[in-house]
């Protein structure tokens, strides 16, 4: 059953949905628990090593991953991905269930051909190993520290190939891979890809005043926690809904890169402060501790469902100093230009977490990667970037602050939007720009700037 689902869910993200989103719907069903579990195991996962899951599939397919239907193709990686990622499936089993796969999914002729190549895939894929082999072509990294040995060199070679050797073993697209050489060192290359294929802990960012009461319930539980910077890490937790504190709300699930954002904007007690593109709301629980209950935010998204989903969060948390706005913030005309009944107009504070290829965040958001299909689609964030980012510092009282921050780490989409807009207002300044490279299995990677309104 829950493979089932499984193909389902990839074939919605392949049409343009959301991993989490097709997964919340997929748990709305009634489905057992369990079988969700596994589902959300085998999508994210075959999501997020997509790229070396295809190389496999290419070595040993007559066909073309990408000439497949997507019952076929789909079907392929869910067993790839559990012959070479998932330890606890029998190999036997992996192959024999995307072989019903296929026939339950209208394509019985597809039947023998997707089990020739899973059996192919069996001979051609050995025992994890705890380190890298002697060769990278012929070793996959699965993101956990171990890797994947195969028999014969699937990845390109490094010498006549860095691009593709790292898009393919690393899993992002070629011309991802490409754009990040051009514009850093392979090193830290490196450690983006890495990042971008290592699973995610559940990191919580405490309310201060109760990070010691959390620290020690948390660690009451049996649980491991760990510090990075502003938040807590919490391994093999459980749902999140279940930890002590999330009640009385002592954290709010944020990562440590993002728990960054607002202590950079530094609101003040009784500001007012606007919060545009705000979904899912994380960083506006953040702006109203530390504006106080004499304070006033305003949230801002265009989507009605994240709005609704923001709405429910505050008040859950009784925050009467938060309201919610649906609007397009491209559109300054749709925008208040203060806070009603608190003096001059404009904003103490303004914060744009603008829209972005999400580059820094790939652990979390794994379809992110394929869902951009060439560098012109980044030209095209930028422009929108720079139009919210006009219509942001509009916002801004003279003598205020304005954070503008994106989880990408793509220069066009962070320096080059902040340097285009400085260059054509005179009347705004760069405070401090900061750029942090995510972590495997630590923290995203994110970008912020602070500019100045004189």
């Amino acid at each position: 059953m829950s493979r089932r689902l499984a193909l389902e869910v990839l074939r919605r993200v392949e049409t343009g949905a959301r991993a989490g989103e097709a997964l919340a719907h997929a748990a709305g069903k009634g489905t057992d628990p369990r079988d969700l579990d596994l589902n959300r195991e085998i999508v994210l996962g075959v999501l997020r090593h997509r790229g070396a899951i295809d190389a496999i599939i290419g070595a040993r397919s007559s066909r073309p991953v990408e000439k497949m239907d997507h019952v076929t193709r789909n079907a392929l990686r869910i067993g790839v991905y559990q012959i070479g990622w998932l330890d606890r499936v029998p190999r036997h089993a992996a192959v024999d269930t995307s072989v019903e796969l296929v026939r339950a999914g209208r394509q019985p002729k597809a039947a023998g051909f997707v089990n020739a190549v899973l059996r192919k895939v069996v001979d051609l894929v050995g025992a994890p190993l705890h380190g890298d082999g002697d060769d990278p072509r012929r070793t996959i990294p699965r993101g956990d520290g171990t890797h994947l040995p195969l028999q014969s060199p699937v990845v390109p070679d490094a010498a006549t190939d860095l691009a593709g050797h790292l898009a393919v073993r690393w899993s992002h697209p070629k011309w991802m891979v490409e754009r990040f050489l051009s514009q850093r060192p392979v090193e830290d290359v490196r450690q983006i890809l890495a990042a971008g294929i290592a699973r995610p802990p559940l990191s919580l960012r405490p309310a201060e005043e109760h990070r010691d009461a959390l620290v020690a319930a948390l660690k009451a539980k049996g649980l491991e926690v760990e510090e990075e910077g502003r938040c807590l890490l919490v391994r093999d937790g459980g749902r999140v809904e279940e930890l002590p504190g999330w009640n009385e709300f002592w954290f709010a699930v944020q990562d440590p890169t993002a728990a960054e954002v607002v202590p950079a904007l530094a609101p003040t007690k009784a500001a007012r402060v606007l919060d545009l593109c705000a979904a899912p709301g994380g960083k506006t629980v953040a702006i109203s501790e530390a504006v106080g209950p004499e304070g006033a935010v305003l949230a801002v998204d265009m989507k009605a469902e994240r709005v609704e989903t923001m709405r429910a969060e505050f008040l859950r948390r009784s925050l009467t100093n938060v309201a919610v706005l649906e609007a397009d913030a491209t559109d300054a005309a749709a925008l208040p230009t203060g806070v009603a009944g608190r003096g001059k107009p404009g904003f103490h504070f303004v914060l744009l977490d603008a829209p972005c290829s999400n580059t820094g965040v790939l652990a979390k958001r794994v379809e992110a990667r394929w869902r951009i299909e060439n560098p012109h689609e980044i030209k095209d964030l930028a422009e929108l970037q720079g139009r919210l980012l006009r219509v942001a510092a509009g916002k801004l009282r003279r003598g205020a602050r304005l954070v503008y921050a994106t989880c990408s780490l793509d220069k066009d989409e962070n320096e080059g939007v902040v340097a285009a807009f400085l260059a054509e207002s005179p009347d705004y300044r760069l405070d401090s720009e900061t750029t942090r490279l995510p972590v495997a299995g630590r923290r995203d990677g994110g970008y912020v700037a602070v500019i100045v309104r004189s």
